[in-house]
Order: structure tokens, then sequence, then C-alpha cells
């Protein structure tokens, strides 16, 4: 994030659309606003490197509680975007169908990963996660969180902690798989589609062999 702040042109130099200026000013939080503008920039670059022209040829929407949206660029081809940030690590996908990202910082304290699993994982789920050495539990955890918060985001829906365990994460052969998950010494991410195989196209620039195939959905 740091490196897209420093690249990015300031914030008060017009590359901002109005109604990303207004959710800009409505932040208060130092770190938050900071991920506010690394967001945005890092989904210009993108829209630029993807479709075209230059990163501030792109007008982005800044609906609440939602991924942006673009309202006007230089070619007129749909585009879905996904949005994530965690700490210092922000994640941007484009694709041309409904898509979720999430990505979460590995902590740097100790979790309470056993009462947190009884929150999102289901009874198919549970086994699995209790099956992995202990040394693997955060980052199979943070597999299961992220992918659900993912496939939520997909669906176009806010986070819901009462609803993870009605959404089921299971490992899957590429063919049936809609999400891939990604482990980094820092971060964990998944992409989620809403049909098979999406995340494959738009994962591109991650190292294939780093990737997990999931199922997610509704049982």
């Amino acid at each position: 994030m740091a490196q897209l702040l420093r690249d990015a042109p300031d914030a008060d130099a017009g590359w901002l659309s109005r109604d990303e200026r207004l959710r800009l000013a409505a932040i208060t939080a130092q770190r938050r606003r900071e991920q506010f503008v690394a967001g945005r920039w890092l989904t210009r670059l993108a829209l630029a490197a993807r479709h075209g022209g230059a990163p501030q040829d792109w007008c982005l929407s800044a609906p609440m509680g939602g991924p942006p949206a673009v309202a006007r660029g230089p070619v007129a081809d749909p585009v879905a975007i996904g949005l994530s940030h965690s700490g210092d690590t922000v994640a941007c996908v484009l694709t041309d169908s409904p898509v979720g990202i999430d990505v979460e910082r590995h902590a740097r304290r100790a979790l309470d990963l056993e009462g947190m699993a009884r929150l999102t994982l289901n009874d198919a789920e549970r086994p699995r996660w209790l099956a992995l050495p202990e040394a693997a539990r955060e980052a199979g955890f943070l597999a299961w969180w992220t992918l659900k918060e993912a496939w939520l985001k997909a669906q176009g829906r806010s986070l819901n902690i009462a609803e993870l365990c009605a959404i089921e994460a299971l490992p899957a052969d590429a063919a049936g798989a809609n999400a891939r998950v990604w482990h980094d010494a820092d971060f964990t991410l998944a992409l989620v589609g809403l049909v098979a195989a999406t995340p494959l196209e738009v994962a591109s620039v991650l190292p294939r062999g780093m990737a997990q195939a999931w199922r997610v959905g509704e049982p």
C-alpha cells in the first residue's frame, strides 16, 4: 500500500470522482483514508492496464458498503470490480461477471481460532479444520473466512457473521471450482465467482502454483 500511495497523484489533484471525494471526506481514520486512496488508485491502474487509457481517465462511483463501479471511462466494456484491503495490503480484481475478493493479513498475535471457527464453520467444514495440523490451522481458518466473505461480496452482500455457517466452502477439483485461495507469508487472498472457473482468468497475475481450488455456495 505504501508504494501505491507514493505513486498515486495527490488526492486533491482531481483524479478522484465527486462521489469518491465525498466518501473520503467522511473518513476520519488516517489508515482507513490511506486504504481508500490506495484502493482507488490500484483500481484505476488495473483498468488502464486492461482496457486502455491513463489511470486518471477512469471515473469511479463510491457506493456505501460495496465496491466501486465504472461511471465513465475510455471504453464502454462492462467491468465488475472487486476491492479488498487489510492492514497495508490492498487487492483488486476486474472481471466481466460478478466476483468477490477478500484479503486478510496474517495476525501478529494469538487468535481464538476455536471460538472463531465455531462462528464461521458449519458441520461439514469443522471436522476438516480440526484434522489440520495445529501449525496449519490459522492458515486453514483464514482460507474459509476469506472464501466466505468473498462469496458474500460476489452476491453484493455485506459481511454478516450470522450468515457464515450457512455458506459452505469445500476443496474441489479445478473443473468444479468457482474459487481460488492464495497463501502468502503475510496474507491470505480469496477470489470467488458465481460460476465455475471464473477466477481462473482474473487471477492470472497471481502465482498459479500457490492456488488452491474450492467450491463455495449455499449447501
